[in-house]
């Protein structure tokens, strides 16, 4: 494959991983209170679905269209999907995040800016982390309005640019961030 020579620089900058610098990325108590809003994210998503499982009818919605009504349906235990998911993208994001020297970056990593590049990386899969299971929970939520009947049954329009913003937006920070601690 041939690369232009304008982009022959940033690729061949960030294939070398073997060199990047080791550095542990800084918890600060951002971090911290990212991390503890996941757990208890969990906590409550597992909490909500034990509580409302009981009550469940064997047919419950299993997808919702972009204008946030259920269209398609499925049995009982489908609604166990999303918490394991949501515990399995948890303990996945968490586990990528203990190898920051492994990530692309927007920047060369160098010794002098691999801990606040590391930082900043690992802080945005923190952010992540708890926006996905908000996103899970919210769907599981939907799940019961739509079979209690509620008139706000469904995700909503809103559901889908508040998340996709909700995800879009840090990232566009965090490539803005990362740009200026080169």
């Amino acid at each position: 494959m041939i690369i232009p020579n304008k982009l022959s620089g940033f690729f061949s900058q960030n294939r070398n991983k073997a060199n990047r610098p080791l550095a542990k990325p800084e918890m600060l108590p951002i971090d911290w209170l990212l991390e503890a809003i996941a757990l208890l994210g969990i906590v409550v998503l597992f909490g909500y679905a034990l509580y409302h499982y009981p009550k469940m009818p064997d047919v419950i919605p299993s997808h919702f269209n972009a204008a946030g009504k259920a269209d398609d349906y499925s049995s009982k235990d489908s609604f166990w999907f999303l918490p394991g998911v949501t515990v399995f993208l948890y303990a996945l994001l968490t586990l990528v995040a203990l190898v920051p020297q492994q990530f692309n970056y927007p920047v060369k990593i160098t010794e002098r800016n691999a801990p606040k590049q590391y930082t900043l990386a690992v802080r945005f899969i923190r952010y992540l982390k708890v926006i996905l299971i908000f996103l899970f929970f919210f769907i599981v939520m939907a799940m019961v309005k739509d079979v209690r009947g509620s008139e706000s049954s469904g995700l909503g329009l809103w559901f889908l640019p508040v998340f996709m913003g909700a995800i879009f937006i840090p990232m566009i920070l965090y490539f803005i961030l990362s740009g200026r601690n080169k």
